[in-house]
Parts: C-alpha cells; sequence; structure tokens
C-alpha cells in the first residue's frame, strides 16, 4: 500500500482556488495534472474555440458518449507512467473519476470553498478564454459543474480548505500546510 501513489484530487466550484492550491503543490514537487487542460486540448485537436460554453459542451460530450469517467481516463497514463509518487489532479468533477483513480492510487479528496462573489472575481481576473462574461454565464457554469457530479464528490471530500476572505497568501500558507502532511 505505500509504494502506491498518492493522488490529491482536488475539486470546488470554478474560481474556488484549485489553481493557486495546484501552484503551491508544484513548489513543493508535487506533479499535477490539470484535467480540464485535456478538454483544452481536444477542443483545439477539433479547431473548436477555447471559450466557457464550448468547453463546458465538449465536456458533456465526452462524458456522454465515452462514460462519466473519460476525462479521467484521458489522465491516466500520464499518472501511471509519471515517476511521482505526490500527484495533484486538478478539476474532478464526478465520483466515477474518484472510483478510477481509487484503482492507481491512494485517493484523498480536497475541497476548496469560497464565495460565489470571490469565484466570480477570481475567474474574471483569472482572464482565460473561458471566464465567464457576466453573473449569468456564471451560474450557467455552477449549475452544469454540479449537474455532471460534482456535488458528490463535494460531499465526500475528506479535507475542505476554507478559501473564504482570506488574502492569496493566507491561502498559500494553509494550502501549503496541507500539503506537508502528503509528502514523505
Amino acid at each position: 500500500m505505500t509504494n502506491r501513489k498518492k493522488l490529491i484530487c482536488v475539486t470546488g466550484l470554478p474560481g474556488a482556488g484549485k489553481s493557486v492550491f495546484c501552484e503551491i503543490g508544484k513548489r513543493l514537487n508535487f506533479k499535477i495534472i490539470i484535467m480540464g487542460n485535456q478538454i483544452r486540448k481536444e477542443a483545439e485537436n477539433r479547431g473548436l474555440d477555447n471559450n466557457s460554453e464550448i468547453l463546458s459542451k465538449l465536456m458533456i460530450e465526452l462524458r456522454e458518449k465515452r462514460g462519466k469517467n473519460a476525462i479521467a481516463e484521458m489522465c491516466k497514463d500520464e499518472i501511471i507512467k509519471s515517476n511521482e509518487k505526490n500527484i495533484i489532479i486538478d478539476g474532478i468533477r464526478n465520483i466515477e473519476e474518484i472510483e478510477l483513480f481509487n484503482e492507481i492510487g491512494e485517493v484523498k479528496i480536497i475541497l476548496i470553498k469560497n464565495t460565489k462573489e470571490q469565484r466570480m472575481k477570481f475567474l474574471q481576473e483569472r482572464n482565460r478564454s473561458d471566464a465567464p462574461m457576466n453573473l449569468d454565464e456564471f451560474n450557467a457554469r455552477d449549475k452544469k459543474e454540479l449537474e455532471v457530479g460534482l456535488e458528490e464528490v463535494i460531499n465526500i471530500s475528506d479535507i475542505i480548505i476554507d478559501n473564504i476572505n482570506l488574502t492569496k497568501e493566507e491561502f498559500e500558507k494553509k494550502s501549503e500546510l496541507i500539503l506537508n502532511k502528503f509528502c514523505e
């Protein structure tokens, strides 16, 4: 059991702070796998735009056609082939993905929580092509995330990091303390 990879599966609604958590993990020498990058890569391969609506539709399409754990399957080889023992997987959306990852490593689910207002501010500041442009887009994105199973994952999280009203530095310090517990 101790030879198994440690898979820290990070979840939370968009803009909660998962990217910052991953940055801290990278500094601590965790391998970082971002599930959303698989969807962005698929969109690029298909010649599709890289905006929130298209990526959301593609995420749903892939899961409908290939199964609920389709995105996790797209990450599986990278995890297995990695020489790293400590891996952070960003973007868990459903129980089926957790089940797949449990087959290849020791899974801990970390939920990052934040307020709706702060999440929207973070998403817009990040200035990525898939950032919601207004409150309607933001709410629609949250709804889609929850519909693909995110709520179930949230409910079984092993660790909850409350990122509400924290400065970036405070959140980084909190994340670092938690991640240091996983390092050998």
